[in-house]
């Protein structure tokens, strides 16, 4: 009996995590796009169905779809770097799929990637992560959250950390007497391990955090504690966190923008293409350049300023 799309997809996925021993979060990414791929294109039932034009169909319905955003703001449209990402990580599938002679082609082949501009990674303004500061200071549910929520805002803006990186922290990472942090491999997208020093700011508010651990007698090896029990904040807590904030703060802001504004501090501070590379936890220092050729001309007016003849 031939196996459905979702039968080999599985296959795949098991590949994955224990041939290939991928991360969670990177099956938990190809995951999310193969199921908004059936949702989206539920009459692709069988491989005869997988077709380019069946593809084009979708990154079409996409593009074209109305989606509630928030409580009730209707909204359409996807930035290009989303439309990427979807098709890279439909791509893999497709590729083993053709490997292992399920398909004669894959139908992703003759169809063209997006063109990614710059724009796309966005920093936050100084006065746009007061803002969210401010945001938890006045609007927190109790001392332990009041805490917690800073200290997360400062591991996000003073480390560059994905946001699996920042969930998988544990309490045995934290060196306080060293003020370091270890970014440990198997929970890095790179695999590799990183220590990062630790900012004075981010020191301070890791110490407060842990003060009230401490008090509340938590026993999870967990840096970041849920306020529900005494367990590590899940990727679904974090995504409501991040919707609670913007709300609370007026800021429209995603995780990964704290991420690129550590990145172009580092640069504006002068601070090498190869440094911010190892801090950024980069295999390949491209990834490291497109945040840097991010920066636009009027972040750069100081330096202008500077020129000296």
């Amino acid at each position: 009996m031939e196996k459905s799309l979702r039968e080999l997809f599985e296959d795949y996925v098991n590949e994955c995590r224990y041939s290939a021993k991928l991360r969670a979060e990177t099956i938990r990414g190809y995951r999310n796009v193969f199921n908004l791929f059936l949702k989206i294109m539920p009459e692709v039932t069988t491989l005869e169905l997988l077709t380019p034009g069946m593809l084009n169909e979708f990154f079409k319905r996409i593009n074209t779809r109305i989606r509630i955003v928030g409580r009730d703001t209707l909204r359409s449209g996807v930035k290009n770097s989303t439309i990427k990402t979807q098709f890279n990580k439909l791509n893999v599938f497709f590729i083993w799929l053709q490997r292992k002679s399920y398909i004669n082609s894959n139908p992703l082949q003759d169809i063209k990637r997006p063109r990614v501009t710059y724009n796309d990674f966005r920093r936050l303004k100084d006065e746009e992560i007061h803002k969210i500061y401010s945001a938890i200071t006045r609007c927190y549910i109790n001392s332990f959250t009041l805490r917690r929520d800073i200290m997360m805002v400062s591991l996000l803006l003073y480390c560059g950390l994905r946001k699996g990186e920042l969930v998988a922290l544990q309490l045995r990472d934290i060196d306080i007497e060293k003020e370091e942090i270890t970014i440990r491999g198997e929970t890095s997208k790179s695999g590799n391990t990183r220590i990062l020093r630790m900012h004075p700011t981010l020191l301070l508010h890791l110490k407060d955090y842990l003060k009230e651990v401490k008090i509340r007698d938590l026993r999870t090896e967990h840096l970041i504690v849920s306020n529900r029990d005494d367990s590590g904040l899940t990727y679904e807590g974090l995504k409501h966190w991040v919707q609670a904030l913007v709300n609370k703060s007026g800021i429209k802001f995603h995780l990964h923008q704290f991420r690129h504004t550590f990145a172009c501090k580092l640069a504006e501070n002068d601070t090498s293409a190869f440094k911010i590379q190892k801090l950024m936890g980069h295999i390949d220092i491209r990834m490291t350049m497109k945040y840097e050729r991010s920066m636009r001309p009027e972040d750069m007016r100081e330096d202008i300023a500077k020129i000296s003849i």
